[in-house]
């Protein structure tokens, strides 16, 4: 199955002030790297050259990178940008594209062996992110792929899931997020933050039984089966956090 990786982060909700301001959008952009073979140290001093470029150039926007560390993208770097409106990337090619991909092109296209592109749109409606703007240490990311007839089914069930997690204080975030453009769809993507392996124990209340407490056990057998019944298949992969690989813009 062809994969696109979407990570994610949280997006912080701004309060409206008495004139009007823009909220940060949904929009977020991957671009997945696959390195040439025993060239890995000379792509990842390449990609701090290219950031310290976005540094120089008083980017607003950051990039953050990751590196998958299990499943059959192993080895692959993920740069992620997001909170933007589509507009915004109207405005971001039009002021820094050309250069970027210039000085992309001179550190680490030497060492890349291909990559891609794509967009997805954060659900915070179903999401129950961590606070913290920095990302956690890894990402556990579940990638399902929807059957095209159930799509309107899948939403409203992993809705009536986040209102489940929520209405019983489930001890988890998680982010949601969709593929808008550059992969097979329909494609969800869930993301759980972990900063550590210990962290991916089960809960002491396992999911069903969360679910049971929720709604009861006929409802939550009915959503367990539902929601089997919408996914035509489902992968996951961990991802690691390359802070020193990533840039963010310096606050002011």
């Amino acid at each position: 199955m062809r994969k696109y990786w979407g990570l994610f982060a949280v997006l912080a909700l701004l309060a409206a002030p008495a004139f009007a301001q823009e909220k940060p959008g949904n929009v977020a952009r991957v671009f997945v790297t696959q390195v040439k073979p025993g060239m890995t140290k000379q792509y990842e001093e390449g990609r701090k050259r290219h950031m310290d470029w976005h540094r120089k150039q008083n980017d607003s926007w950051s990039w953050h990178v990751y590196l998958v560390i299990t499943g059959e993208a192993g080895g692959q770097y993920l740069a992620v940008t997001e909170n933007h409106h589509w507009k915004d990337f109207d405005t971001w090619d039009a002021k820094m594209a050309a250069a970027d991909e210039a000085d992309g092109t001179a550190n680490m296209e030497p060492y890349t062996a291909g990559g891609s592109s794509s967009f997805y749109k954060y659900l915070a409606d179903v999401s129950q992110p961590q606070t913290s703007t920095i990302p956690a240490r890894m990402a556990e990311v579940i990638h399902f792929m929807v059957r095209p007839d159930k799509e309107a089914d899948f939403s409203l069930l992993i809705k009536k899931i986040d209102d489940a997690i929520k209405k019983t204080n489930w001890p988890v975030n998680y982010s949601w997020y969709e593929l808008m453009n550059g992969g097979e769809q329909p494609h969800f993507v869930l993301v759980i933050p972990h900063e550590n392996w210990a962290s991916m124990a089960e809960p002491e209340v396992s999911f069903p039984a969360m679910l049971e407490k929720a709604f009861g056990r006929l409802e939550a057998g009915a959503i367990l089966e539902g929601f089997g019944k919408t996914i035509k298949s489902q992968s996951s992969e961990m991802l690691q956090y390359r802070p020193e690989l990533s840039y963010r813009p310096t606050a002011k």
